[in-house]
């Protein structure tokens, strides 16, 4: 495999999409408890692997434009959030390109200024659920748009897993109607493809919006996103890590 640049990474949080903004992400992978298990007859320290954790710090230009970094970094109502963040992180441009998600708490927001620069402004999410932070695969490039119902491209997994998943799907727009956005999975590449992972439904109205939901079992080889529904212009990101 070759090397990867960082020009197409993106941020993807609560459905709103924070890559116009944020200009570098650190700190994204885990970090784990290593308990003493010292014993006597040794010389040595043994430990084991306790509890993990996982954070992700955001570094961006400061933005008070609607829907933007820092309406979405202040609730949209001048506080910090204290609900769960769903964020997606893309690391490709291609449906197959690795990405991270994460179901986290907003732990910081600070806003600097220097003489001679922008202002600057920085996040940070940390883990909440207990399902820690997932590295998967996009099934859109970046964010795709449906006009209408219908599929995108395949996605090859290489094989089948028994372990199950977990898909995110942030929904930036919906221009009318409803949409029901799928992961859907089949053994062969041209197939009948079955329901995998389905998200709730939403109105135009609920737009911007994020979910994250899990499945057990087994996974087959190859996926891709479908809509249904009567609606118009939904656009899409939707990642799925197996488990």
């Amino acid at each position: 495999m070759a090397k990867v640049n960082g020009l197409n990474v993106r941020l993807y949080v609560e459905g709103y999409d924070l890559s116009g903004d944020a200009n570098a992400l650190s700190g994204l992978g885990y970090t784990s408890e290593l308990l003493d298990v010292t014993t006597l007859d040794v010389e040595a320290k043994k430990r084991i692997v306790g509890i993990a954790d996982a954070e992700v710090s955001v570094d961006a230009f400061f933005d008070p434009a609607s829907n933007l970094s820092h309406a979405v970094w202040t609730s949209n109502s001048g506080k910090q959030p204290t609900a769960d963040q769903d964020v997606l992180v893309p690391m490709g441009s291609a449906v197959g390109d690795p990405c991270v998600g994460l179901v986290s708490k907003q732990g910081t927001m600070t806003t600097t200024r220097s003489p001679g620069s922008a202002i600057s402004a920085s996040a940070t999410y940390t883990t909440s659920d207990g399902s820690g932070l997932e590295f998967g695969t996009m099934l859109t490039a970046h964010d795709d748009t449906h006009s209408s119902a219908g599929s995108g491209s395949v996605m090859d997994g290489g094989a089948a897993t028994s372990n199950g998943g977990a898909g995110y799907l942030h929904l930036f727009s919906l221009a009318s109607g409803s949409v029901t956005v799928k992961i859907q999975e089949c053994a062969t590449s041209d197939g009948s493809y079955t329901d995998l992972v389905t998200f709730s439904t939403v109105a135009a109205a609920a737009a911007p919006t994020s979910e994250r939901l899990t499945m057990s079992g087994t996974v087959a080889r190859y996926l891709k996103v479908t809509t249904t529904g009567t609606f118009s212009n939904a656009k899409i990101a939707v990642g799925f890590t197996r488990l």
